[in-house]
């Protein structure tokens, strides 16, 4: 009603005008010119307005957030930000290692930094405010699945971690990426890690393993290794000609559209795209918000289990729990302990991102999406017979809703 909307996905509120146009309530529009800035002093303008003084320039990540991909001059929701022109706009990022500047294209909703982005062009933009909203490929946010598949917990995504073509060996990827059209991506099948359901991921999909901040390629060669600088389709077909779909360049992280049959010597960008890759993804895309992951509705449960049972004197048992999330938000900072009894076993191993506490191992588990699960293993060597009692506790930022099956235990006789 002022003016501005708060995008829920990811807690930002956005002035619904460009800047130069003067919002008029009485038609929900936004009236005027835009005005053009080159990028050092867009950086520098301040604005007051809806009774707020902490306006800036957007990041790429956030300015790719309100493009449309279903829609073109403008590629933009125009209820939302009404009278949005067909112009190049401003991101606040820098392209990695460049004076290179990110920016969107609204006629088509690409993004690019390059040639045609240098600092000293005048360009439009659209202020925003709130916490910054920047996609960074945390480790501690995917779980390795030892198949050669990670889980995004932020995503709830579950990826293959080599290209389309490549193989997982020895945990990282051989050979090279297979060149294919997207019309041949969007048909591809796989039955890595047992599952079947393996597709072409989408635009917004495939958004979500760049990291702007890198280049060459553009995303965590850890998660994803031997990914090859190259384009990468997405299964979105571009809202103006079904014979295009949006693809994303690795190289760079930059998204664009390109013709949908072609795979060899095509020109986009002033370059020729002769090795256009895919990856392929499983599951479902999270809309979780911001907001929801702050403000709780968080419900952890841990469940585990202890094998063998019974056990002998100085044999090995291995606990697996699982930690699931049965609430409605997305938790954050989470983790998963389990409580080591130093007097009756010794810590034989432990995951690679658990920590050694001593009378405890710390998993750092990062995000856990609503109705989502993470497992982890500890084995221990048994010194004494009797009976061992191991617990195990899920915790995170925000407040549980029903702390009281936040811990669990496995009882494991032991024999002489």
């Amino acid at each position: 009603g002022d003016g501005t909307v708060t995008h829920s996905l990811t807690g930002l509120t956005w002035q619904r005008c460009s800047v130069g146009q003067t919002w008029d309530p009485a038609f929900t529009a936004c009236t005027g010119d835009v005005k053009t800035y080159t990028f050092d002093d867009a950086q520098k303008l301040t604005s007051n307005f809806a009774g707020q003084s902490d306006w800036r320039v957007p990041t790429i990540d956030e300015l790719t957030t309100i493009v449309d991909t279903k829609r073109a001059s403008p590629a933009i929701n125009k209820a939302i930000f009404p009278q949005t022109p067909n112009n190049t706009f401003w991101a606040s990022s820098v392209g990695a290692g460049t004076d290179d500047v990110w920016t969107v294209e609204f006629g088509n909703g690409s993004a690019f930094h390059g040639t045609y982005d240098k600092k000293t062009y005048p360009l439009t933009f659209r202020l925003v405010r709130g916490v910054p909203w920047i996609r960074t490929l945390d480790l501690k946010d995917f779980v390795d699945n030892r198949d050669g598949t990670v889980t995004h917990n932020k995503t709830g995504l579950t990826w293959q971690r080599c290209s389309v073509g490549q193989t997982w060996v020895d945990g990282g990827c051989d050979g090279k990426a297979t060149a294919v059209t997207q019309t041949t991506a969007v048909a591809l099948t796989s039955d890595l890690g047992g599952k079947t359901d393996w597709r072409l991921p989408t635009y917004r999909e495939l958004q979500t393993i760049v990291d702007y901040s890198k280049a060459s390629p553009a995303t965590s060669l850890i998660i994803f290794p031997s990914t090859p600088s190259q384009l990468f389709w997405s299964a979105t077909s571009a809202s103006s000609n079904d014979s295009y779909a949006w693809f994303i360049d690795f190289s760079s992280g930059k998204g664009d559209i390109g013709v949908k049959g072609y795979n060899t010597d095509y020109n986009i960008l002033g370059r020729n795209w002769n090795n256009n890759s895919a990856r392929l993804v499983r599951g479902s895309l999270s809309t979780t918000t911001a907001s929801a992951a702050a403000s709780g509705n968080v419900d952890l449960a841990p469940t585990v289990t202890g094998t063998p049972s019974p056990a002998k004197v100085g044999g090995e048992i291995t606990f697996t729990a699982a930690l699931t999330n049965k609430g409605t938000g997305t938790a954050s900072d989470t983790k998963l302990s389990f409580y080591i009894p130093k007097n009756l076993v010794t810590l034989v191993s432990k995951p690679t991102d658990c920590e050694d506490r001593g009378a405890s191992v710390v998993c750092s588990l990062g995000y856990l999406v609503p109705q989502g699960s993470i497992t982890r293993a500890v084995t221990v060597q048994m010194n004494k017979a009797g009976g061992l009692s191991f617990g195990v506790a899920g915790s995170s930022t925000e407040k549980d809703m029903t702390p009281k099956d936040n811990l669990a235990r496995a009882t494991v006789a032991i024999r002489k």
